[in-house]
Parts: structure tokens; C-alpha cells; sequence
């Protein structure tokens, strides 16, 4: 496929994935520069920390596309790495395992880079190339007949080819012994890249979070461990450069390297104004256009960027979930004139933000943004809806078993904590009428708690 067509065709899904992994054709076109991007640059290590969907892949593809440009050769050796957990290993030797897993990964990359660029090898004095030679064989073990195969198969490595297969094939001179020091190993690679060209190697470790479901223990303990082998940050030309969830900060934050101060540690967070210029990227890119302001997709921006900012939360991920079905309407109407604010006001209504609950924190969210400011009671009845959303709960339901907190509904007169309905109506309405004064984009006319004096309350729009 033409590389024009393909990037026409991610431009064209560019609110369908919403992940930077999933759409890099695209990425190059709607980065947005976070205001510390300077400060990912260079040789230091770093950890930048954000919630999901705030960007941190987007980031790391931003340096790595720095690093390697696609019309010269790469800068720095920018290896991915994801390390493996290691059950029953903890400590030292748990460190030396890891380290050996982003050993391997770096000779991987170097083998492809070679195979991309062969002219850095065949260019290098003769020293360098039989480092690099015993640094591919001894760190691709097992693994380099199917390197070799992927390299074969892939056009983009024609010009390289016969390099890798003498690399893969021919024995190499022993140069370092089978127990040397791993931060040994680093040195020498390090100093033969620099003696190529290359100013170092840049280990980029993202996408921890599908990790953190069965092995959150274990994977906070290896990285604090990686972060605490302070000898892999007094190396020159070495950086690790590690994109993690907010729910590894206090681990990670406790490691040696961070107190230490040989690791950087930010938190990926982005302005109304930053959010509104990724946003307008991406409408640009959905569109075919190289700029699509706010106001070009509808009249009413002032309202849809007042909506982005109550609903959107603060990552780039929650603003584009918001704003996509005013795009897609835009889209569908020809793209031609701006949607009138009926339009806009009726995308509100059709497509609102969802509400949900976490019942393990109290939290309360609508759409990516938490919503504060609830009392006890009112909290109380809009858990009890959303444990309830399912169905319609008969007023008396919600007035005893939420708002009093009752364990069971009284029936008659003579059951405990039985009132006249007269006397707790009213009651029951200033609660609802305060809780929709929080939730409700207009009270007056409410999407999430809905009444049906027949039959009760029913939480509608959550998730």
C-alpha cells in the first residue's frame, strides 16, 4: 500500500482507537509537545508517570521517532523493552535477570538497525564491528535463527541482509568472559556506539499496565529494584527512560535511584489549552484538513469546550471520547458548515458522558472527570441508584434503605422505623433535587436521575 493511502487511511480512524499504539500513522501528525518535552530529551534517565490514557505511549513514540528519523540514521539506540517478572527471584539476582532480558533486547535492535542501515557497521574501525559482532551472537542466544527469518521476510532490510546473516552465522571472537559484569557489557556498548556515531542508548519502558492486573506486587518490586542498581546510572551514554501508571508512584518514588536523584521523576499533566490543540489535531486529521478549530465544527464552541473541560477530565484520551460524537455528526453532515447549536445540544442529550462508581473508593466520575462536592446522604442515594441501575427503585425503597440507611424497608406502622409518606416525600425530593444540582449538566432537565412518579427513580447513562 502507498504510504500516502496509508496514512489517509489511519488519518481517517483517527478517533477510533484513541491509543497511541494502535494508530502510529497518525501519531507524527497530532503529537502535541507536553510543556516539559525538552526535559525527555538527552542522556538522562527519567520516569514519567500519568493515568491511563494521558499520553505517556504518544511521548515515548515522540522520542523514539526523534531518535531514529526515517530518512537518516538513528541517533541514539532506542531499544523497547518490557521486562519480565521473575517468580521466587527477588534482589540482586532478580536485577541481574532483568538486566540480561534488556541486554537481549538491545542486541535485537542493534541487529535491526544494522540490518537497516549497514553502513554504520561497515563504516566503524574494526574494533567496534567485532564488539558488535560478539554483542549480537552472546545477547541473542536462542532467538537469532527467528531474528534471522524476520530480517529475511522483511523488504525493509534488503540493503542489509547479507550483514545480518554473517552476524548471525559467523563465530564470533570471544572478546568479554561468559561471567562479566552486565554493567561491563553496557560500557563497552555505549562506548562502540559513540566510537559509530551514536551519542548512546535510550531503554524505553511503557505499556506496564496490562501487568498490573494479576502481578501489581511483583512488577513494583522489579522496577524498584531496577531503579535502586544506581551503577547503571553513573554509565555514560545510558539512559532508562520508563513511562508508568500513577498507581506505581509511591513504589517507584521509594526506589534508591530516585532518592539518590539518578532518576528524574515527572508527571505527564496537560492545560485546557494543551488538551483543546490535541484535540483540534485530531478533529484536523479525522477531517482531511490541516486545521479544524473548535468554532469551524460548531457555533456553539464556547459550550462544547465548557463541556470538554466539565467532562473531559485532564488527559487527552477523555477529552477525544467526548468530543467524537459531535465529530462524527460533523462528519456526517458533509463537513461543510459548522453544526448549529440545536445540533450540538442535541448530541448532549443522545450522547452524554457516562456516570460511574467506584464502590471500592467512593469515587465518582462522569465521563473522565470526578465529580466532588457530595454530602453523605446524597452520596448514599446515588450509590444505591447505581447498585440499582438495572431497574426502577420505588420511592420508599430509596428514602429507607439509602437515604435512612436502613437494612430492611418498613412496611407498616408497626415496623421499625415506619413514617407517614407526607412527612418524608418533601424529604426525599430536596435530596434528589440537591444530587441532580451536582450531577446534572441542567437540573431542569435531567439525564441521569430520572423520576417516574408511577414507578420511582432510575439512574440512567452509567457504565
Amino acid at each position: 500500500m502507498e504510504p500516502n493511502r496509508h496514512r489517509q487511511m489511519a488519518a481517517a480512524e483517527a478517533f477510533d482507537a484513541l491509543a497511541a499504539e494502535r494508530e502510529p500513522h497518525l501519531q507524527p501528525v497530532v503529537f502535541t509537545e507536553p510543556l516539559q518535552y525538552t526535559a525527555y530529551t538527552g542522556m538522562r534517565s527519567f520516569v514519567v508517570f500519568g493515568d491511563s490514557g494521558s499520553g505517556k505511549t504518544a511521548l515515548r513514540m515522540a522520542l523514539t521517532r526523534q531518535a531514529t528519523p526515517a530518512d537518516a540514521p538513528p541517533t541514539h539506540l532506542v531499544v523497547q523493552w518490557q521486562p519480565e517478572p521473575t517468580k521466587g527471584v527477588r534482589g540482586s539476582p532478580a536485577v541481574r535477570i532483568c538486566i540480561r532480558q534488556a541486554l537481549e533486547a538491545c542486541a535485537t535492535t542493534l541487529l535491526e538497525t544494522f540490518a537497516r542501515y549497514p553502513r554504520l557497521f561497515d563504516a566503524a574501525p574494526p574494533t567496534v564491528q567485532m564488539y558488535m559482532h560478539w554483542f549480537i551472537q552472546t545477547y541473542t542466544g536462542d532467538d537469532r535463527r527467528s531474528l534471522l527469518a524476520i530480517i529475511e521476510e522483511d523488504r525493509a532490510f534488503r540493503e542489509g541482509l547479507s550483514l545480518c546473516q554473517r552476524l548471525i552465522t559467523e563465530p564470533a571472537s570471544p572478546l568479554l568472559h561468559a561471567d562479566v559484569a552486565e554493567q561491563r557489557v553496557i560500557a563497552h556498548l555505549t562506548d562502540t556506539l559513540q566510537r559509530m556515531g551514536m551519542r548512546g542508548v535510550w531503554v524505553m519502558i511503557d505499556g506496564i499496565e496490562p501487568w498490573l492486573r494479576n502481578a501489581m506486587p511483583d512488577i513494583a518490586e522489579m522496577l524498584n529494584a531496577i531503579l535502586s542498581t544506581l551503577e547503571l546510572f553513573d554509565l555514560n551514554g545510558f539512559a532508562i527512560k520508563m513511562f508508568a501508571p500513577r498507581t506505581l508512584e509511591p513504589s517507584i518514588t521509594g526506589s534508591w535511584g530516585a532518592i539518590k536523584g539518578r532518576v528524574e521523576l515527572y508527571t505527564l499533566t496537560w492545560t485546557p489549552e494543551r488538551l483543546i490543540l490535541i484535540t483540534e489535531r485530531h478533529i484536523a486529521a479525522k477531517i482531511g484538513r490541516p486545521r479544524v478549530p473548535l468554532r469551524d465544527l460548531c457555533v456553539a464552541d464556547n459550550e462544547v469546550r465548557a463541556w470538554l473541560q466539565r467532562y473531559g477530565g485532564s488527559t487527552p484520551r477523555g477529552w477525544l471520547r467526548l468530543v467524537r460524537p459531535l465529530v462524527d455528526a460533523f462528519v456526517t453532515s458533509g463537513a461543510a458548515h459548522a453544526l448549529s447549536r440545536d445540533d450540538w445540544r442535541a448530541i448532549q442529550r443522545t450522547h452524554p458522558p457516562r456516570l460511574s462508581i467506584d464502590l471500592a473508593t467512593d469515587r465518582v466520575f462522569i465521563g473522565d472527570a470526578e465529580i466532588g462536592g457530595l454530602q453523605p446522604r446524597p452520596y448514599r442515594l446515588l450509590r444505591y441508584l447505581y447498585e440499582n441501575r438495572t431497574r426502577r427503585v420505588p420511592r420508599s425503597e430509596l428514602y429507607y434503605r439509602a437515604y435512612q440507611g436502613l437494612v430492611e424497608e418498613p412496611r407498616t406502622h408497626d415496623d421499625h422505623g415506619w413514617e407517614d409518606p407526607a412527612d418524608w416525600n418533601n424529604v426525599l425530593d430536596n435530596a434528589i433535587l440537591r444530587l441532580r444540582k451536582i450531577i446534572e449538566p441542567d437540573p431542569r432537565h435531567p439525564l441521569y436521575i430520572l423520576t417516574d412518579r408511577g414507578w420511582g427513580v432510575k439512574l440512567e447513562h452509567t457504565v
